[in-house]
C-alpha cells in the first residue's frame, strides 16, 4: 500500500508531465497558424531584420546602372518630345499663316461679288463707280492671297466655320439689296461698305501684328487701300443723304 508520502509525489510527477504535455501542444498550434516567413516579435530587432547594405563596390554600381540608364532615357525621351512640340509648333505657324490668308481671301471674294451685284443694280452713276473701283482693287488682293494659301483652302473646322460665317454673311446682304430699289439700293450698298470697310480695317490690324513674310506685305499693302475705301464710302453716303433730303 503507497504511502501518503510517495502519493503526494506521485501527483507532483504527474500535474508536471501534464504541464510540459500542454505547454508543447500550445507552441505547436502557433507554429502552425503562423504564416511562413513572417519575422517573429522576438526576430524584429535581430539584424537579419534590418540588412545592411553590401560594401561590395561592384555590387553597388551595378544597382545604380539601371538608374542611370533610367534617367538617360527620360532625358533622351523629355529631347524627343521637346524636338516634336518644337516641329508642331513650326508647322502650325505655317498653318496659322494659310488660316489667316484664308480668312481675308474669304473676305475679299465676298467684296468683288458684292461689288459686281452692286454695280449692275446701282441707280446712282457715283454708287456705281465706286462699286466697279472695289472689284478692281479687291480682285487685285485676292490673286495676291491666293498664291499664299495655294490650291486647297485649309480645312479645319475653324477655317471652315469662319468661311460659312462670311457666306452666311454675304448672302444675307445680297437678299438685303435685292429687296430694294432705285435710291434706297444705293444708299444700303453704301452702307454695308462704310460697316464692312471699318470691320476690314480691324481685322488687317489684329492680322498685321501676328502676320509675316509674303502675308505680312500683303496685309500692309492692303491697309491704306481699305482707308480710303472706307472714306469714299463715307463721302459717297454723305452725297446720297443730301440727295434723298432734296427729294
Amino acid at each position: 500500500m503507497m504511502s501518503t508520502k510517495q502519493a503526494k509525489q506521485s501527483l507532483a510527477l504527474i500535474a508536471t508531465v501534464f504541464a510540459i504535455t500542454a505547454n508543447y501542444a500550445f507552441a505547436q498550434q502557433n507554429t502552425e497558424n503562423k504564416p511562413t516567413g513572417d519575422i517573429k516579435p522576438a526576430q524584429a530587432d535581430s539584424p537579419a531584420a534590418h540588412p545592411v547594405s553590401s560594401p561590395n563596390n561592384n555590387e553597388r554600381q551595378v544597382t545604380d546602372r539601371p538608374e542611370n540608364g533610367q534617367r538617360t532615357t527620360i532625358q533622351s525621351t523629355r529631347s524627343d518630345n521637346t524636338r516634336r512640340v518644337s516641329n508642331r509648333g513650326d508647322r502650325s505657324e505655317g498653318n496659322l499663316e494659310r488660316q489667316l490668308a484664308t480668312c481675308l481671301l474669304t473676305k475679299n471674294k465676298g467684296e468683288v461679288e458684292l461689288g459686281k451685284y452692286a454695280a449692275d443694280h446701282a441707280k446712282n452713276s457715283d454708287v456705281k463707280e465706286f462699286a466697279e473701283q472695289m472689284v478692281k482693287d479687291h480682285s487685285n488682293v485676292v490673286e495676291k492671297l491666293e498664291q499664299i494659301v495655294g490650291s486647297q483652302e485649309p480645312n479645319d473646322q475653324r477655317s471652315q466655320i469662319g468661311r460659312e460665317i462670311d457666306e452666311q454673311c454675304l448672302a444675307s446682304l445680297k437678299k438685303e439689296l435685292a429687296s430694294k430699289s432705285d435710291k434706297d439700293f444705293d444708299a444700303c450698298y453704301v452702307g454695308s461698305q462704310i460697316s464692312g470697310h471699318m470691320q476690314m480695317a480691324a481685322t488687317l490690324k489684329v492680322i498685321s501684328e501676328h502676320a509675316s513674310g509674303q502675308l505680312s506685305e500683303v496685309v500692309n499693302e492692303a491697309r491704306p487701300t481699305v482707308d480710303k475705301h472706307l472714306a469714299q464710302a463715307k463721302k459717297l453716303m454723305e452725297k446720297i443723304d443730301k440727295s434723298r433730303d432734296h427729294s
